[in-house]
């Protein structure tokens, strides 16, 4: 074994103990190499996961991550939210990730056998399901939607390959060559206009990609010593212009390319040259006698502990919650220039209360048109969660990726979706509704005041939680191929199934979920739910053998099904 490949091991070591993880070494690789290669895309822990589609009869493909405007898509419901357009991008990221000591060309004639039928428009949801798993087809039939609705507004759609192996580097020969030309092809003939990339990843390469760590302080060259000033012991801000090719360097990582994490507080993402956009890059294009900030509004920024010398303000955590449109224009558009004397308003501000800054990130977002079930994170219910969680030595993601970027185990983070999914199918038998409209618990107020009732013990949020990421951990690790095949797509149904066996109960309610103890979840229990649920759809499957394995994990007969058999198992 090289150098290389000894301190990647060490390093995938470090990785999985950081984040608490308890995998074999194929699938800690998979997550480490994963983590690494998307790490300049704005993406949580549990979008890695819920990418893995491996598993038998997967194409060749371990992963799939679809974006519309950076954003990540994991169901069809994600897409009703977004305003397709001409200046839409799409981008899908397909990766391969094998834990082997060289790049195989078997690996991409998988890819290329199975591409074209995967892409193939004609290839209807039965005959794909008859030939891949649950996963691959169901994310390639949103992969098919996040295309057809870009394709047809006449969007930008991009296409990246990824094939990460233990190599010591990357050593391939001309018919290895050969064959990823030959994928590209096949891929340029599905996607007409794509813009398609292929890349290999060594240990070399995921190295480079491990030692790049997000910068934790940043500094701010003001053009002028700016003004402080502090309101207090609530707060110290700063205010003054920066010279937008000295701002235009704050935004840029080494290697050119925009800090996507800067902005992880903000609600919204780039919007493209839109009309307010296209006004900024000609204001930024143009000579002028007026100064840029006179004509915008300017950027705010929360950060932690400041140290200023001079013109010169450190900072930590630096986070842009306002000015994201005009942030991405003067990267996009400006020369990078310092001897341009034009400069953005810049305001910073100190502040470690999370109540004020969710506040501040409410405000100064007020003036555009989102949605209010975007600021779900600032109410006071869920604020009340994370202090509950951050008790317990857990981490509600209220803000994406906050605690991820100040260096918390993922296997103890958890989002709001899928906190609202945890409880909407062990709380309210509903994993029908969890696994088909996860964006609806939270967008429909009904089904959010319901889920997020603040008069439900929190110890139920957590505990649901728990079983959700222990029936994952123990799925896994499950070594019986045939049945964990079958069950990939009903993970939700576990966890419910789960839930009772570990109270011995079929009807749930609030005491009995908020007193359980979950640290007796262990694989006896997922073998047991398992087998109450293959009974369920072999059941199904004897009815009407055809039966679309899909629709069924979203269909509320089966919810309805699963209660009345632990009714038959349990006496209340």
């Amino acid at each position: 074994m090289s150098n290389n490949s000894v301190i990647l091991e060490g390093c995938i070591l470090q990785y999985m103990s950081e984040n608490q993880l308890t995998t074999n070494e194929s699938e800690s690789f998979e997550l480490f190499t994963l983590s690494q290669i998307t790490k300049s895309l704005d993406i949580t822990f549990e979008n890695i996961q819920n990418s893995i589609v491996d598993g038998g009869n997967d194409g060749g493909i371990d992963s799939i991550i679809l974006l519309v405007e950076e954003e990540v898509i994991e169901t069809k419901e994600d897409l009703e939210a977004i305003n397709f357009s001409n200046k839409t991008t799409t981008k899908f990221v397909i990766s391969q990730c094998k834990k082997e000591s060289s790049f195989k060309e078997l690996t991409i004639d998988k890819l290329i056998t199975s591409i074209p039928i995967l892409f193939d428009l004609e290839k209807k949801e039965d005959s794909l399901i008859s030939r891949f798993n649950l996963n691959l087809v169901e994310k390639t039939l949103i992969l098919r939607e996040c295309w057809m609705k870009t394709s047809i507004n006449g969007g930008t759609i991009k296409i990246r390959y990824n094939y990460c192996c233990n190599a010591t580097k990357v050593e391939i020969n001309g018919v290895f060559k050969d064959k990823t030309q030959q994928l590209l092809e096949i891929t340029n003939n599905a996607f007409s206009g794509a813009k398609i990339q292929y890349s290999n990843f060594s240990s070399e390469e995921l190295l480079k990609l491990y030692q790049t760590r997000k910068p934790a302080r940043l500094s701010i060259n003001y053009k002028d010593q700016p003004l402080s000033t502090s309101y207090g012991d609530k707060g110290i801000g700063y205010v003054g212009t920066v010279k937008m090719g000295d701002y235009k360097e704050l935004l840029s990582d080494p290697e050119g390319n925009i800090r996507e994490y800067l902005f992880e507080s903000n609600i919204r993402h780039f919007q493209g040259l839109v009309d307010v956009n296209k006004k900024i890059k000609d204001t930024i294009n143009l000579d002028s006698n007026e100064d840029f900030w006179w004509l915008n509004n300017g950027i705010t920024i929360i950060a932690e502990n400041p140290n200023q010398v001079g013109r010169v303000l450190s900072v930590d955590n630096i986070q842009i919650v306002n000015g994201l449109q005009t942030s991405y224009s003067i990267f996009n558009n400006h020369n990078g220039n310092i001897e341009d004397e034009r400069s953005v308003l810049v305001k910073v501000i100190i502040n470690n209360d999370n109540e004020i800054i969710d506040n501040i990130i409410a405000s100064t977002n007020s003036q555009n048109q989102v949605s209010p079930t975007l600021l779900r994170a600032t109410e006071d219910t869920q604020r009340k969660i994370e202090l509950f969680f951050l008790n317990e030595g857990y981490y509600y993601d209220r803000r994406k990726n906050y605690y991820k970027n100040i260096g918390k185990p993922a296997s103890k983070i958890f989002s709001i979706q899928l906190t609202a999914q945890a409880i909407e199918t062990i709380v309210f038998d509903s994993p029908h509704s969890a696994r088909s409209k996860p964006t609806s618990l939270i967008k429909e107020d009904t089904t959010y005041q319901r889920i997020f009732n603040p008069e439900i013990d929190f110890s139920v949020y957590l505990n649901c939680c728990l079983i959700f990421k222990k029936t994952n951990d123990h799925w896994v690790s499950f070594q019986e191929p045939e049945k964990k095949s079958k069950i990939a797509n009903f993970k939700m149904h576990l966890s419910r199934i789960a839930a009772s066996l570990l109270l011995g109960k079929a009807n749930l309610d609030f005491e009995n979920l908020s007193t359980m103890d979950v640290d007796k979840y262990d694989e006896s229990i997922l073998s047991d739910a398992m087998e109450i649920l293959l009974e369920i759809i072999l059941g199904y499957q004897e009815t009407d053998p055809m039966i679309n394995l899909i629709n069924l994990a979203k269909s509320k007969p089966l919810s309805d099904k699963i209660l009345l058999s632990l009714k038959d198992k349990f006496v209340n």
